[in-house]
């Protein structure tokens, strides 16, 4: 088989990957929204949905002094809605389902942003893509629901395909722009730094020049905000009202772990428990000698882990699988490059079904559980769900409006950065 025919070949079982996950995706949202009874265009306004939608209808000029507490939350997300919103008809596809379709097609993507990666990293890719999209349950959450994180994995995946292929400028643009869709996603930034730096050996002004871009974005977007809104304090200060996050040392949250953790079921803390441990295995074997070259994919699960295990208290904790979510992809093909290219075929595709079946169940429950709670808890959203069909943005005002947010998995209000 010649050279062409097998990139070919590439291209349609990337496509694949593509076109069964984001099938496996809406499946997930559709089977939630149908276990609590909403239609699914409603459940683009829970998690962290709503947040995003009223940024998103203030575009082109996004964000407003009468809606300060939206100030922590990153633009490109909001924008790609904005942006699903305009290319629809109005008709067919509110802002609920336009938060969705934002979410499911970068999710989407991000699968087959994957299945180059592993080319990339010289690794045969179609099993592990297949595992990228099932066997995380958290992933699959936020692939199915209206979140940030999915925007975000796929331009950081991309960024790191750019590094392993030595293009500086396209790996540099793509992880500022996963650095707008999700503040943490910057902390792949060293990793990337060292695949330049030590592994390419490229250490000229423009390199380095090129380096600060992801932090000249966060900066920009803070000079922007200053521009606009009156009396603003920082992206910060703005997120205090959701969540006062704080830095401590790391993995002091799993040791207070029997004082956050009373009355807690116990798969949920066994799957953070278990993601933890899985990322720090990933690093260990990732850094051996013998993968030097490839050192870009333990070190960037090492900055998002090494960062989320650092933040303290319950919401940290708790909510640890989504939040370090985007070491998901550097962490499987570790893995897969040690172990899973060995396994036979047909282990490798009864993993694949096992952990779709587990994943699906989870997801589904987690959407059932935030519906339910955040219905509950927080009367705004019926009011939210009346505005899908507005196009003018409705800032609340969450200080006044959110006591005591719920902060367990599908956490309610969460807010996160």
């Amino acid at each position: 088989m010649g050279p062409g025919i097998r990139e070919l070949a590439g291209w349609r079982a990337g496509l694949v990957v593509f076109g069964l996950a984001l099938a496996f995706q809406i499946a997930t949202a559709a089977l939630g929204a149908r276990a609590v009874g909403i239609p699914l265009s409603h459940l683009g306004v829970y998690f962290d949905g709503h947040l995003y939608l009223e940024i998103a209808k203030s575009f082109p000029l996004p964000y407003a002094a009468e809606g300060r507490h939206y100030l922590g939350q990153a633009p490109a997300y909001p924008a790609a809605i904005a942006l699903v919103r305009a290319l629809t008809p109005n008709s067919l596809v509110n802002w609920g389902l336009a938060g969705l379709l934002a979410s499911w097609i970068p999710a989407a993507l991000s699968a087959s942003a994957f299945f180059v990666l592993c080319r990339a990293a010289g690794c045969p890719p179609l099993w592990p893509s297949l595992l990228f999209v099932v066997a995380n349950p958290s992933w699959l959450l936020v692939g199915s629901t209206a979140h940030a994180e999915p925007l975000a994995m796929l331009f950081s995946i991309l960024a790191v395909v750019a590094c392993l292929r030595n293009r500086l400028g396209a790996s540099m643009g793509a992880l500022s722009l996963a650095t707008l869709a999700r503040f943490p996603a910057v902390l792949a930034g060293p990793a990337l730094a060292w695949g330049f730096l030590v592994t390419r050996r490229r250490r000229d002004w423009r390199t380095w020049l090129s380096l600060a871009s992801p932090l000249a974005a966060l900066a920009l977007l803070q000079l922007y905000l200053f521009a606009r809104i009156p009396d603003f304090l920082g992206v910060a200060e703005a997120h205090r009202v959701f969540w006062d996050a704080k830095l401590g040392p790391p993995f002091a949250s799993v040791l207070a772990l029997p004082a956050l953790w009373e009355g807690v079921v116990a798969p949920p803390l066994a799957l953070t428990l278990a993601t933890m441990l899985l990322y720090v295995a990933a690093i260990a074997i990732g850094l051996r000698p013998r993968e030097r070259e490839r050192w870009v994919l333990p070190l960037w699960v090492a900055g998002i882990v090494l960062f989320h295990v650092s933040l303290s208290g319950e919401v940290a904790l708790r909510a640890f699988t989504r939040l370090a979510v985007l070491a998901w992809p550097g962490a499987l093909l570790v893995f897969w490059r040690w172990a899973g290219v060995k396994l036979p075929h047909a282990v490798a595709a009864a993993a694949c079904l096992v952990a779709a079946v587990a994943s699906l169940g989870h997801a589904r429950a987690q959407i059932e559980g935030a519906v339910i709670g955040q219905t509950r808890q927080q009367a705004f959203l019926r009011e939210e769900i009346g505005l899908l069909d507005h196009d003018q943005p409705h800032w609340f005002d969450f200080a006044r409006r959110v006591r005591n947010p719920p902060v367990q998995a599908g956490e309610g209000l969460r807010g996160g950065p």
